[in-house]
């Protein structure tokens, strides 16, 4: 290989600010690089075959690109290899940097190695390896990238990315994150959109509100599989199966709405809330959970189920909230209230219960059923412990009724009821103030028991005893005013108490009982 001599490379030098044209091969697009300057030049056919070599300073110009190095190879097919502080300014509008790169001006196409940075008015991305479309402005690496964005203060890495450079648009893949003070995103796949901030999620998808306190139990969590988020709004819209994890209470849905500056989520399609410990799930068709007062409502086929060991409470009403206290969490439903557990069964228009005392607070026109017995008053409380009816509590106008059988029913009435469960359900009942009972008085003869009449009392206290759901013990802790009638001399009139209403119609005799309303 001859080696070029001083006055080749000064005729060189001379040339250096002219066009180098290429030759326009099969339909691809004329590539005329032009050599803006460059300090010396030479040929060695040893080193470059084919190829001017370019020192010092070296620019080129195609079409509306510019590109600068420190040296470069110009090959006759319109091919440059550049080295050293590679820089390509598209339109003053996108900046990439580079130690190396290698561009086809047929094709223009350029792959840059080594340190690369691509940034615009928007956002910067370093990866090592980046191969860059000029033509159809596209940006793509494959071993992994970081993306700082200028205006959202987000920095977002992957493995695999792509960059649509008119549409401001990253195509992001494979270990994706987004992390920002307030928050950090993991996906399987994700499209960012620089200008507006919109991420949309392809994939499982994992989004943490970081606490404004640094408390990490504070941090809201949503799980998604597709969904859009605005980074600059903190507004979500997510499809498929989501959920958010805040402040120990979950809401999940079908498709969930999410606005963090308010703090309201929004679910619908087979909806669920669901407490940290599990013992506590409401559903429905439609979810409003607000994180900043930790209060959801359930509407829609809306059902609670509250979950122990002993058994479980399922509950429907038209209107279901949850919400804390000052002392803990309570539930409140609203209209239509029906609910089912094996030791009890009740109906009624609003009921609360708290999750500080285990209470269950029944309102308007409650009723309230445990084995045989119904019992309805003005207001129905109900003690709860480990898991099963502890208590009973029943303000004014108390009032018991047990079938005996096709006969009739015992009745108890009173101001107030107070009453304990056992194992078989209710076992006693303390009644106080203008108490009242009719009951039917049996007797045992040779191992049969019949009934001998029918008793009714008026006293201020009245102690009852039950077993398996029936009265088999009255006692009057004042004296009180009684008459035993024998079976077949009882007035028709006796045989009913006012407020003697039987509701077995309306019953929930199962879990699906809770839905029919009658």
């Amino acid at each position: 290989m001859i080696r070029l001599s001083i006055f080749f490379t000064l005729l060189l030098s001379t040339t250096l600010g002219l066009a180098q044209t290429g030759t326009n091969t099969g339909g691809k697009e004329s590539a005329r690089i032009e050599i803006l300057n460059a300090d010396r030049g030479e040929f060695d056919e040893r080193i470059a075959p084919g190829a001017q070599r370019l020192k010092g300073n070296v620019r080129f110009k195609h079409k509306d690109a510019i590109m600068s190095c420190d040296s470069a190879y110009l090959y006759q097919d319109q091919r440059v290899e550049a080295f050293g502080h590679v820089a390509i300014d598209q339109a003053d509008t996108l900046h990439v940097k580079a130690d190396r790169c290698n561009y086809n001006g047929s094709q223009r196409t350029a792959r840059l190695e080594g340190n690369v940075l691509l940034r615009n008015s928007d956002m910067e991305l370093t990866t090592s390896t980046l191969d860059y479309d000029l033509r159809n402005h596209r940006a793509v690496y494959t071993n992994g990238g970081t993306i700082i964005s200028k205006t959202g203060n987000n920095t977002l890495t992957s493995i695999v990315g792509t960059y649509l450079t008119d549409a401001r648009l990253f195509i992001f893949s494979r270990d994706v994150r987004l992390t920002h003070p307030e928050r950090t995103i993991t996906a399987d796949t994700m499209h960012y959109e620089t200008t507006s901030g919109v991420a949309s999620f392809f994939g499982p998808t994992e989004i943490v509100q970081l606490s404004t306190d640094g408390d990490s139990t504070q941090n809201s969590v949503i799980h998604t599989t597709r969904g859009t988020y605005d980074t600059k709004n903190e507004k979500a819209r997510f499809s498929k199966r989501s959920n958010i994890l805040s402040k120990g209470r979950t809401l999940e849905g079908d498709s969930l709405h999410y606005d963090r500056k308010t703090g309201m989520g929004l679910a619908w399609g087979n909806v669920l809330v669901t407490d940290s410990s599990g013992e506590m799930i409401v559903k429905g068709d439609v979810g409003l959970y607000n994180e900043l007062t930790e209060r959801a409502t359930i509407t829609g086929r809306s059902e609670l189920l509250m979950i122990s060991e002993k058994d479980t409470l399922f509950l429907h009403a038209d209107t279901l909230f949850t919400m804390p206290d000052s002392s803990g969490k309570y539930i409140l439903a609203r209209r239509n209230v029906r609910f089912f557990r094996t030791d009890m069964q009740g109906v009624c228009d609003t009921l609360i219960y708290s999750e500080a005392d285990s209470m269950i607070r029944m309102f308007h026109q409650p009723i309230l059923w445990s084995g045989t017995d119904q019992i309805t008053g003005d207001h129905i409380r109900i003690t709860l412990k480990d898991g099963k009816a502890d208590k009973l509590f029943v303000q004014k106008n108390a009032f018991l009724m047990s079938e005996v059988d096709t006969t009739g029913f015992d009745q108890v009435t009173g101001t107030d009821m107070t009453g304990y469960f056992g194992e078989d359900g209710l076992r006693s009942l303390l009644v106080e103030g203008n108490s009242r009972t009719l009951y039917y008085a049996k007797e045992n003869k040779d191992g049969k028991e019949s009934i001998m009449g029918v008793n009714r009392a008026d006293c201020s206290r009245i102690n009852v005893l039950l077993t398996d759901g029936k009265v088999t013990t009255v006692t009057f802790l004042d004296r009180p005013d009684a008459i035993l009638y024998p079976l077949e001399k009882v007035p028709p009139d006796e045989l009913r108490m006012k407020g003697s209403d039987w509701h077995v119609e309306k019953r929930p005799l199962d879990r699906t009982g809770i839905f029919l309303e009658k």
